[in-house]
């Protein structure tokens, strides 16, 4: 593949990879008007495997700049950690994340200027994670030891009461609105953490909508370009995967907790004893991210018809692993010497 073209698909394709969400406003109501009746493809096989739930039925998908790119985002990360304050947590459970790139007819070059599209399911698809251990448990989150509010306390006896669940703390994060700066391999991008606890309530926060846990991940890893087997029929067509790939940021601040609790009044008791027993609200530098894991970049590059192209490949390599194994000798590179103007990438 020439540099021209290794260079286009490394600017538009490397930043989506790992945990990004969701969009500007416009395009998240068009595609949660059209998408609720699931991806419309069959389960695709091969190098396209893991694109399972990509909006490519979007009409917004079809409306890409002749010649820019359009294409699917998929990742899956199953190791790392989480530090917020005091709180340290591994990611043991696996964080996938999937939706759809274009570039719209207004688009700043070589950029998704509001060009990313949820999965046909909407924005609970988007990012999926699972519930991960907080070491310590309730009675170190609430500060049991020296606490000396009565609610607090009580809270405190009843977990130590009934023991099992009510003990535990369990930490699952959820987007909290639009990746911006999204750019080579760095983004922007907004999250809430959901403290998940039966004593703390259904609606027990570290961020929130309003003022979300903003980072910005920088991403490196070895990156392997994989072309369809079929460029006659589906030309233009690639799949950029990166190994070994590690977002991470120790830049972002963290606000404080909040609807910790039995509910009302109550809860102010209990989001201050939390903060300060886990050091909430934290600056930046005292907080840190890091997701490992294997990341995915679908993309076509045809003059037209991107997304149709695309959708084809997926319903021709449907039913069929070994479709396109041959391409796997693809192009080796290393994301952050890329940066440096290294293959000819700048």
């Amino acid at each position: 593949m020439s540099n021209q073209r290794i260079r286009r698909v490394f600017v538009i394709g490397a930043a989506a990879l790992t945990a990004t969400i969701v969009v500007a406003a416009t395009a998240l109501a068009s595609a949660q008007a059209t998408s609720s009746h699931g991806r419309g493809y069959p389960p695709p096989g091969g190098i396209y495997a893991p694109f399972t739930n990509c909006p490519l039925l979007n009409p917004l998908m079809q409306e890409s700049t002749p010649g820019s790119a359009t294409g699917c985002i998929a990742g899956d990360a199953t190791t790392g950690s989480v530090t917020i304050g005091n709180i340290t947590t591994q990611i043991t459970q696996p964080v996938t994340v999937q939706f759809g790139v274009w570039d719209p007819p207004n688009a700043t070059p070589d950029q998704f200027t509001g060009g990313i599209l949820p999965p046909p399911g909407g924005l609970s698809a988007q990012l999926v994670s699972s519930p991960d251990l907080i070491p310590g448990g309730l009675l170190q989150a609430l500060g049991c030891s020296t606490s000396t509010d009565p609610t607090v306390l009580h809270l405190c006896n009843v977990a130590t009461r009934l023991g099992g669940r009510f003990l535990n703390v369990y930490a699952q994060a959820e987007s909290a609105g639009p990746i911006t700066n999204f750019e080579l391999v760095s983004w922007t991008q907004p999250l809430m953490f959901h403290l998940i606890n039966p004593l703390l309530g259904r609606s027990c926060y570290i961020g929130s909508y309003d003022n979300p846990v903003v980072v910005n991940p920088s991403l490196t890893g070895n990156l392997v370009i994989e072309p369809d087997p079929n460029q006659t029929t589906h030309p233009d067509t690639d799949v950029l995967e990166i190994t070994g790939g590690s977002a991470t940021d120790t830049t972002f601040a963290a606000p404080g907790v909040q609807g910790c609790g039995p509910g009302g009044s109550a809860n102010i008791a209990v989001d201050e004893a939390i903060d300060t027993a886990d050091g909430l609200p934290s600056a930046s530098g005292a907080n840190s991210l890091t997701l490992s894991g294997t990341f995915y970049f679908a993309a076509c590059f045809a003059p037209d018809n991107m997304a149709r192209i695309l959708l084809s490949a997926f319903r021709d390599s449907s039913g069929d692993p070994a479709q396109s194994g041959a391409a796997k000798a693809g192009l080796r590179l290393n994301a952050a010497r890329a940066l440096d103007g290294h293959y000819g990438i700048k």
